[in-house]
């Protein structure tokens, strides 16, 4: 088995649910071209898929997401983890998410993908200076230049900062950021639909229940709501702002 193949026993189920740059993209479905895909490793040694969307049409600011394919050091450099309620193998989320956008970009999937990785020198962000520099990380240059539909959410969540610990914490302040949830192709089929062989409903659906709509995810949002539903009010629609961030810290 390669290193990006999920193991047998690993029980995978769908991303797409019709569920609940410079500027975030409004909630909703978008033909994109993938204008970059690199892999960073953090401190703690786990992988991250970095991805940077362009629109085809309209407003063309970037979207930049990261999704975590590969846990840590101290969590055994996995593809997957173990539901701790049912004991069962799942594939961690941002591994799902990628091969999503694999499938929807080039019919293949991630571990196919990963075949054609080559080192290439790219812009990344550097903390300690506050911005992007020159770097030399490995670029997946089959999903370069690619388009690719995708289902994006615009979501507003705690800020995260390290404690005295080293640990990223949630702080009081939020922020709205985007997150993709799903990909597929170009004719409107997602990865699921594609690697199933079935109609193309997914992205209908899911527009026209989140088109739009701004997700509060934040410690304050979750906190008003519960108030606002004890006291059978309606919580303020929040303001979107104009940050947005990559996965959370695994």
């Amino acid at each position: 088995m390669s290193e990006w193949e999920l193991p047998k026993d690993v029980e995978t189920e769908s991303i797409e649910r019709v569920g609940g740059g410079s500027f975030l993209w409004e909630s909703g479905v978008y033909d994109t071209t993938i204008k970059m895909v690199y892999l960073n490793q953090t401190a703690s040694e786990a992988v991250f898929f970095n991805v940077i969307l362009e629109k085809n049409n309209g407003n063309m600011a970037e979207l930049r997401e990261n999704f975590c394919i590969k846990s840590g050091k101290a969590k055994g450099h996995k593809t997957y983890y173990v539901d701790k309620k049912t004991g069962k193998k799942r594939p961690l989320p941002g591994y799902s998410i990628a091969e999503s956008m694999c499938r929807g970009a080039t019919g293949e999937d991630l571990d196919t993908c990963m075949k054609s990785v080559e080192k290439k020198t790219v812009k990344v962000w550097n903390p300690e200076l506050k911005k992007e520099v020159n770097a030399e990380r490995p670029v997946v240059m089959s999903l370069v230049g690619k388009s690719t539909k995708v289902a994006v959410h615009q979501v507003i969540e705690d800020k995260q900062a390290q404690n005295s610990n080293g640990e990223w914490v949630s702080t009081d302040e939020s922020k709205t950021v985007n997150q993709c949830k799903f990909f597929g192709n170009m004719e409107g089929k997602t990865a699921d639909e594609i690697k199933d062989n079935t109609p193309a409903v997914m992205f209908d659906k899911w527009a026209k229940k989140n088109t739009g709509a701004v997700i509060d995810k934040s410690t304050k949002g979750q906190a008003s709501n519960s108030a606002a539903s004890i006291m059978g009010s309606t919580p303020a629609k929040e303001a979107a702002g104009s940050l947005f961030q990559t996965d959370p810290p695994i």
